[in-house]
């Protein structure tokens, strides 16, 4: 079973698999409503077209917090990985900026709507791509020396597209997830979600040796069980978001697990002055009146 001890790793894997999965809720809904809203034109792509610069601001704020505790809990790789594919993995930053204006371009006109639509989806596969290619560096310790050897910036193997697969294919589902709460299309996003589970399924297929099996595989199972029934259900009688969405965050914390269970041998060791900084109280604090100004804002606003 995972390892949610006391201790040092135990707390922080915990907080990076809690932030992860908020992160990874946000970009799903970015990355598919951009899509989605490029080829669609109904009450779900409207809704979407409104909300993605607003989606895209808090899905970059949520992942700065896995961000670092990535960083801490596998220091040596994390900067290998980064330091292997050089500017191209910094090339993530300037997608993203030019994401975030793409976004407020398709929002503001409709005369430039599809182009930057297309410009904002380009830049987002490319972010996908680039973080699941730095995962697997990050993991790829004998793939290192021949990386730097031959001054490559890509990490061309095989394994990289199918993993890819793998996640654009859970996007879809958290976007309707979170959507069904913001629109009353229910029976078109359940359609939407059975197809990402598709795609999951056919990614699973390729890359099923790379799952480590423990309790919280069973967990997911379970969780996808359920929640595939849930989408059935709601696609046939329009009912069923409390239990798709309950599904499907079960789904994605115990996903999210199991996609780190694999390189937990490489957690940089526990250190005593890492017990002794004494950061969490401030990042407990941080996170209590982040939250509270963020609820004061999100008032005022809609008092406006």
């Amino acid at each position: 079973m995972w390892p949610f001890s006391a201790d040092t790793h135990g707390l922080w894997l915990a907080l990076y698999i809690a932030t992860w999965c908020l992160h990874g809720v946000f970009v799903s809904y970015v990355l598919v409503g951009s899509a989605y809203t490029l080829f669609v034109k109904d009450p779900i792509a409207d809704r979407a077209r409104d909300l993605l610069p607003f989606m895209l601001g808090a899905g970059i704020t949520a992942g700065v917090a896995p961000l670092l505790f990535l960083q801490l809990l596998y220091q040596e790789r994390f900067y290998t990985a980064n330091l292997l594919l050089g500017p191209r993995w910094g090339a993530v930053v300037p997608a993203l900026i030019v994401g975030f204006y793409a976004l407020y371009l398709a929002k503001a006109s409709d005369r430039f709507r599809r182009i930057a639509l297309a410009v904002a989806t380009g830049c987002f596969l490319f972010v996908a791509w680039s973080w699941t290619e730095l995962h697997l560096v990050m993991r790829d310790e004998p793939a290192w020396k021949a990386m730097y050897a031959a001054g490559d910036r890509f990490y061309g193997q095989s394994a990289v597209l199918p993993r890819l697969l793998l996640w654009l294919g859970a996007m879809p589902i958290l976007f309707a997830a979170l959507s069904l709460w913001l629109t009353a299309e229910r029976k078109r996003l359940a359609v939407i979600a059975l197809g990402g589970h598709v795609l999951v399924g056919i990614a699973v297929a390729i890359v099923h040796a790379d799952v480590t099996a423990h309790g919280w595989l069973y967990v997911l199972v379970a969780a996808v069980v359920i929640e595939l029934a849930g989408w059935v259900w709601m696609l046939r009688t329009g009912k069923g978001a409390s239990l798709v969405t309950a599904a499907a965050t079960a789904a994605l914390v115990a996903g999210a697990i199991v996609r780190e269970a694999p390189r937990l041998g490489f957690l940089e060791p526990t250190r005593d002055a890492a017990r002794e900084a004494s950061g969490f109280p401030v990042f407990a604090a941080t996170l209590v009146l982040g939250g509270l100004a963020i609820a004061f804002i999100s008032k005022a606003i809609r008092r406006c």
